[in-house]
């Protein structure tokens, strides 16, 4: 079985305060991308912002310059962010213990 190129992906839980987004906890997933997308995909919330969904995941990809490219984001309340990271720690949790 071939490889899969991994690359180095973090995702980014943020809150809106004082008229911005402030990074309040990373992930860092060395990870391939199929796989990453497909946690992304498996993330609760919505593409857009409300008053509601004033929390933030970001995925981002360094790149070899060292530059933090943002791929996809999602917006989500308190309880989408709690359930969220549950499967992101589990996720996580599963590569680095069974890869």
């Amino acid at each position: 079985m071939q490889d899969m190129e991994r690359s180095n992906y973090y995702i980014e839980l943020q809150m809106y305060c004082r008229g911005r987004y402030m990074t309040i906890a990373s992930f860092d997933r060395n990870s391939c991308e199929k796989i990453v997308h497909e946690l992304f995909d498996e993330l609760h919330g919505d593409p857009q912002a409300s008053d509601l969904r004033r929390l933030r995941i970001n995925l981002l990809l360094n790149d070899t310059e060292n530059l933090k490219t943002q791929l996809r984001s999602i917006h989500c309340t308190l309880d989408e962010l709690a359930e969220n990271t549950k499967i992101i720690i589990k996720k996580t949790f599963r590569a680095v213990n069974f890869d």
